[in-house]
């Protein structure tokens, strides 16, 4: 079951060219010279990295850093039931070159209890990527050790902190939210197409993908796409702009790692490679796994009143394992389904009756039965709503085409040209 906007206006195109900031060559400007890279890894693998209070993505993963900028650096890696990884670095890699970081976790086998509050209320928390509920919330019998917590709130930046969780404690955060005071979007090309686009860590579609409602700040960038080399830099994004960043991947070089690519049938399913979860299957476009070290894998996917997808794949050095995985619905499935949705733009907020549920693109599981409403809304464009009626064990795509709005300089030749029919009209009355 497939829900459509109507098509893109052509005068988008024309919007898009005038507010564009120029394309640059994204692979010009990663080889710049002046940028060096921290490596981090770690035992297991899987884990959420934030470098200097960023959320950069997990392990295995590179950042890039100015050779030349301030050498003081915060690392920070979590995992679910592991104790939390925190190392301080005060210096940055010379140019072209890499410093390598390992964090060996410590398991936990205890449980603990977080709490959730944020300034402003009502936002949208988050925690190791999952478990959404609107603060203020009490987690309870999560497993000691580091989470990833994020919150999101219309009209504010997303908020991302990790946090340690005692042993049949308590730890308690605090999300203040900072206005978006100024923001613009980003328009991802590559070549090939197809590649999985993460800002700032987070999952923003395949490319070609407009991502909107962007702090106008730098922003980390990391490109996916298997039997190629990850792509990562960072890329500003300019106030009431769209930046274009055309990259072309370079092919994986021989070595040790392969790569695998998921998908699942009906998508919006969770995988997790040896437990470590890797994101979201997706529609049209499989979730790509890449520099997996050569070897035999335990693969799970899961999703919500369907049966679990158990299967051993084998990676082979410089190959791509494909994985087509059919869902079977679950003998019994309950009162819920599961909506995927996306929107282009993406980055828009996503209300289902009137509450919000996170941003685009979003899987939501646990949907209940019936008809709901679905309001999307960004910044500049015309909101998009609809209905849907879910039943129970199904999952529905909702892909949404934002139109955007037209600006008040767009607006006034109209104005003229009705003031002058109005005018017209008044001169050709009897007596004028």
């Amino acid at each position: 079951m497939m829900y459509r906007s109507a098509i893109l206006l052509p005068a988008f195109a024309v919007l898009v060219l005038l507010l564009a900031v120029p394309g640059v060559s994204a692979q010009a400007h990663a080889n710049a010279g002046d940028e060096g890279y921290f490596q981090i890894d770690s035992e297991p693998r899987g884990a959420e990295v934030l470098f200097d209070g960023v959320f950069v993505g997990e392990t295995p993963v590179s950042v890039p850093v100015s050779s030349a900028g301030t050498p003081q650096h915060t690392i920070a890696v979590s995992k679910a039931g592991y104790l939390p990884w925190v190392q301080k670095y005060n210096t940055n890699p010379p140019p072209k070159e890499t410093i390598h970081v390992f964090a060996g976790l410590e398991p936990s086998t205890s449980f603990g209890t977080l709490v959730v509050t944020s300034t402003p209320q009502e936002a949208l928390v988050t925690v190791d990527g999952g478990r959404g509920q609107e603060a203020p919330w009490t987690y309870t019998d999560l497993p000691a050790g580091s989470h990833l917590v994020q919150a999101f709130l219309s009209g504010f930046e997303p908020y991302a902190e990790i946090v340690d969780i005692p042993p049949g404690g308590t730890a308690r955060v605090e999300a203040v939210l900072v206005p978006l005071t100024t923001i613009g979007s980003l328009q991802v090309i590559s070549s090939p197409g197809g590649a999985d686009v993460y800002v700032d860590g987070i999952f923003k579609g395949a490319s070609a993908v407009t991502i909107g409602n962007l702090a106008a700040r730098e922003h980390f960038v990391l490109l996916k796409h298997a039997g190629y080399e990850d792509w990562t830099d960072t890329v500003e994004v300019l106030p009431d702009r769209v930046k274009i960043l055309d990259v072309t991947l370079e092919p994986r070089q021989t070595g040790n790692a392969g790569d695998i690519e998921v998908e699942s049938f009906p998508p919006g399913a969770a995988v997790f490679l040896n437990g470590a979860y890797q994101g979201r299957t997706q529609n049209n476009n499989p979730l790509d796994i890449t520099g997996v070290d050569a070897g035999v894998y335990t693969l799970s996917i899961q999703l919500d009143q369907y049966r679990d997808y158990n299967s051993s794949v084998a990676v082979d050095p410089g190959q791509t394992t494909s994985v087509k995985a059919e869902l079977d619905p679950s003998p019994s499935p309950g009162q819920s389904g599961t909506i995927q949705v996306s929107s282009q733009p993406a980055g828009a907020l996503i209300f289902i009756d009137n509450a919000c549920r996170g941003i685009t693109p979003l899987t939501i599981p646990s949907i209940e039965t019936g008809t709901h409403s679905i309001l999307i809304r960004l910044g500049g464009y015309n909101d998009y709503s609809s209905t849907f009626t879910v039943s129970a064990g199904q999952a529905i795509q909702i892909e949404a085409q934002l139109t955007p709005q037209p600006t008040s300089a767009g607006l006034f030749p109209l104005v003229m040209v009705i003031a002058l029919f109005i005018v017209a009209i008044w001169q050709r009355r009897p007596g004028s």
